[in-house]
Formats: C-alpha cells, structure tokens, sequence
C-alpha cells in the first residue's frame, strides 16, 4: 500500500474572480445538436470559435486578476440548422506543466518573480485572449508569448506557431487585422524580448501565411499596447501610459500601472514606406483606447474610430499616483489626422453617444469606410446594470449604430443576463454592409448557465432570430471569430 501522504485537492479561494458565474469552469466537454429555441438560419454553416481564461488551478499566490487563467476555447459548430459545442484546453507548456504537478507552479500575472523554481525560464504563455483565423491556420492568441496553433475541427493542440521561425519576437498581440482586400496580416509585438522595453514590432504576413516582413520601432515609454489601427494606407497606435516598470515587478507589484504624468500619444506610420515615415501626434489629455472599431482613409485624412476613456484601467492596475482613484467609462470616438499638415494636433469627435467596448464591425469592411458598428453596452432604461464582476460592470446589450440613419439601437438580453463581444457574419458574400448576422454568448447568471444568441444585425432591437441553448456554464470569454464551413477542413 502506498504510505506516501495524499496532496490537498484544489480549492478555489472565494475570490470574486472566482465566485457565481465568474467561477472556473474547467470542463472540456462535446455536446452534439444543442436545444435551440427559434431556428437558426441555414446560411449560418460555420464554426464561431471564441476564448476564455479559465484557471485549471488555484492561484499559487493565493490570489490573482482573471488576466491570467489557462486559455480555453469553445467552438459553437452551425450547419443544416444543427449546432455542435466543443470546449479545450490549450495545451501551452505551462499547462501541461501543472496538469503534471497538479498544481499551479505559475505566479502572479506577467510575473516570473513569482514562479515555482521548478519552472523557472519556462513558457508562462496561457493563449487565453483571442482565436484567429488565417491562411487556413486556427491560432489561439495571448500578447505575451507566441501564438499557438490548434486544430480546427478538434481543438487539439498543435503546438506553437512562430511563422516557419521567420518571428523571432517573443510576443504576439492578440489582435492581428487582417486587410480583407489583399488578404494580408498584419501584426504587432511589444515587450518583444519576453520582459519590459519600449520597441515596438510590425509584422506583415501574406495572405497565404508568410511572415514577410518585420519593422520596428521605438515608443516613449513601456506600456501596455494591447490593439492597434490598420487602413488602407496606414498603421497607427493609440499609446497610453499604462506603464510597465520591470523593477516594480521584481518586487512584486502589479505588471501595469497608471501613471498620468505621461502623455497619451498616437504613432501614424505608412504601411508602404514603414516605420521610416512615422509620425508622432500628442492627445491634449490623459487616457487609454483599448480595443479599436476600424481606420480608413479619406482623401489624405486618416480617420481612427475606437472606444477611448479618460483614466486607465483601474480596476485591474491602479495608478500609481493614487491608488483610490476610479476608472472612468468608455466612450466611442472618431479621430482625425490631416497628414499634410505638420502640425501634431489632430481632430476629435464623437462617433456616437453611448458608453460601451468590445467593437465589432462588418469584417469585409476593416480599414475601408464603414458604417455599422456594434458593441457591448449597457442601457438602464432597458434593464437595471448586474453586479459588478471581475472585469467590471457586464453588459446588459448589444448596441448597433447605424451611422448612414444617425440611429442606435439596442438588444437587451433578459434579467440576470449579460451578453458578451458581439461576432458579426454576413449573409453572404455580397451582402450589404451590415447585412448579417450577430451572434453573441449570453450569460444566464440567475440559471448559472450559458446560451449564444443569434440577432438580425438589422434589427438587433428586434430579439433573437434563435437561441442556442448550452446545458452549462461556459467560463465566460474574450474575444472570438467566425469561420465559414466551406474554410474548414474535412
């Protein structure tokens, strides 16, 4: 009989990361032809592939941000009306490192201070941030680390991707634009080296997945650089001072900090010339765009639409003048650059007036002018605001602004419920812009469960066209993507 003594089994501390609906999940599970209230339309054959981080163990320090769980990705199969669930894990090495263990080895977010010595100089990357798909390739992406390719129609792991080895940066955003009229990628990277820097990468990969070219440059200070602009003509950065201080993580503070004596700056670089011709032009202000809607070009105007807010993120990574101050809520705004003037003001205006994030539009319009967008918000005339949870206040709906009928409308999911990033796909090749479909998870937080909902992009106000009923709790998610039968192999 083996005398050794029997290791605790794990137990999540109660942490509000790991409380109600925003517990881990953990389960890898395949459910075939999922109950749908309403029909889902035929045109949708597909695969909607989204991720999620969701902790295979209890935080090694005890405590953590939900930044840092295990990268799960669920797929949600359409075809003939039928729909398919599959979850998985993503087996990064530090997955499987743990998996070994049972236990986590891994410390706190972006931290190796903090890791098990066992694991020291390993890959801490948790590919839990976004899914992408390109040149037939399915890649599960984090900004620290590479990206990691999985297969498609089984979610297993194939292992890390690092473009035949033409990337050599350690790091890969999570948030690659791909030009829908050439078909070219392009990509970004910062803290390139694994820890803190201020240069910059820009990767530009073929529409068959070659990794063409890589340019770099150098920001002013070390921040968080989380998403980017691609037109036509050019690539931009909003860069905000969301600062990362290597000294500061070494003695065990938070990987980012605000810090609001540094100006927000914006980088205009043109994609034929490079970074050669890059252009510097300075916010009159503090504040911080994390997730952008689109760019496009106008004569030599260049238009950068995205959700801007004035303080940092607080909530996840206080500021470091004053740790009690609040972060303020996002609002969607246009901004624009003559680049024949050499002044480095540029002009603003508001896009629409409604707080929100998680921008979406139609995907054949990205870095061309467009004229739907979609994002999550909150509406309380439709419906009360939900707990604050983990990564802030959830959602209540889905908003669409039409900017060509100056209108905005609304879907609101229901009591107790929180919609998540909104996935656009279009009805067809040729459809309109706009004309398509949404589809987005809702979270059933009263019935601990999770359904995705799919909505008329034209009448989002109008409810659902069909529900899709998943029989648990999915972790809730980050970011997702739609990928059409005829893409996929088998």
């Amino acid at each position: 009989m083996d005398s050794r003594p029997m290791s605790a089994a794990p137990r999540f501390p109660d942490l509000l990361i790991h409380r109600g609906y925003a517990a881990p999940a953990r389960m890898e599970v395949d459910v075939y032809d999922l109950e749908v209230d309403g029909e889902i339309p035929r045109e949708l054959a597909g695969c909607y592939y989204r991720a999620s981080a969701d902790p295979q163990y209890p935080p090694r320090l005890g405590t953590d941000i939900f930044l840092n769980g295990d990268g799960m990705i669920h797929s949600v199969r359409l075809e003939n009306g039928h729909a398919d669930l599959k979850t998985r894990y993503v087996r990064t090495e530090k997955f499987k490192l743990e998996r070994a263990a049972r236990r986590a080895l891994f410390g706190a977010y972006r931290n190796p201070f903090t890791d098990d010595p066992a694991v020291a100089g390993r890959n801490r990357g948790t590919a839990n941030t976004s899914v992408c798909w390109h040149a037939g390739r399915l890649l599960a992406l984090k900004e620290d680390s590479q990206p990691i390719e999985l297969d498609p129609r089984t979610l297993a792991t194939r292992g890390t991707f690092d473009f035949a080895g033409a990337l050599t940066s350690k790091t890969f955003t999570a948030h690659p634009k791909i030009d829908p009229v050439s078909g070219e990628m392009i990509a970004f990277a910062y803290n390139t080296e694994g820890h803190t820097s201020t240069g910059i990468e820009i990767h530009f990969i073929s529409a068959s997945g070659e990794l063409t070219r890589t340019e770099r440059f150098e920001a002013p200070y070390a921040s968080m650089v989380h998403d980017f602009h691609v037109s036509q003509r050019s690539i931009a950065f909003t860069l905000y001072p969301m600062i990362n201080d290597w000294e500061r993580v070494r003695n065990g503070e938070p990987f980012f900090h605000w810090n609001s004596t540094l100006p927000t700056v914006v980088a205009v670089i043109p994609r034929a010339e490079g970074v050669r011709g890059i252009r510097w032009y300075r916010y009159p202000g503090i504040g911080m765009a994390t997730h952008s809607f689109n760019s496009w070009d106008e004569g030599p105007v260049l238009h950068l639409e995205q959700f801007f807010t004035g303080s940092g993120w607080l909530s996840q990574f206080p500021d470091i003048r004053d740790p009690s101050a609040r972060e303020l809520p996002p609002f969607a705004k246009r901004w624009s650059f003559d680049l024949t003037s050499p002044s480095e003001e540029f002009a603003q205006a508001a896009l629409f007036d409604q707080i929100g994030e998680m921008p979406v539009i139609d995907p054949r319009y990205l870095t061309q002018r467009a004229r739907q967008y979609f994002f999550g918000t909150i509406n309380t005339d439709l419906g009360p605001m939900l707990e604050w949870g983990p990564k802030g206040p959830p959602f209540t709906c889905i908003g669409h602004f039409d900017e060509a009928r100056g209108a905005t409308s609304f879907y609101y999911a229901g009591r107790n419920s929180a919609p998540e990033e909104p996935c656009f796909v279009p009805r067809s090749p040729a459809a309109p812009e706009g004309d398509g479909w949404l589809l987005t998870m809702v979270g059933r937080r009263a019935e601990n469960r999770t359904d995705l909902v799919i909505l008329d992009a034209r009448a989002v106000g109008a409810g659902p066209v069909a529900t899709i009923r998943m029989p648990c709790r999915l972790h809730e998610g980050f970011h997702g993507t739609w990928v059409p039968l005829e893409q996929l192999p088998g």
